[in-house]
């Protein structure tokens, strides 16, 4: 990992905090890449995802998370 990279996180959550902060990160990241496989599968199985269904899901999304 560059240096720089990780004075941010140092920098961020203080050193004894670097190991879960990154543990965190990469479960977060393997959960991502699991979910792309699962939609890839979809998408080859059954064709693409309708764009109004993406924006539904888009939508409920934002008005629960607010993300």
């Amino acid at each position: 990992m560059p240096g720089s990279t990780i004075a941010e996180v140092r920098s961020r959550v203080g050193k004894n905090q670097f190991s879960r902060y990154v543990t965190q990160a990469v479960e977060r990241q393997l959960r991502l890449d699991m979910l792309g496989e699962v939609v890839d599968a979809y998408v080859a199985e059954h064709g693409p995802i309708d764009e109004e269904l993406i924006r539904k899901a888009e939508a409920e999304w934002h008005d629960a998370f607010g993300e």
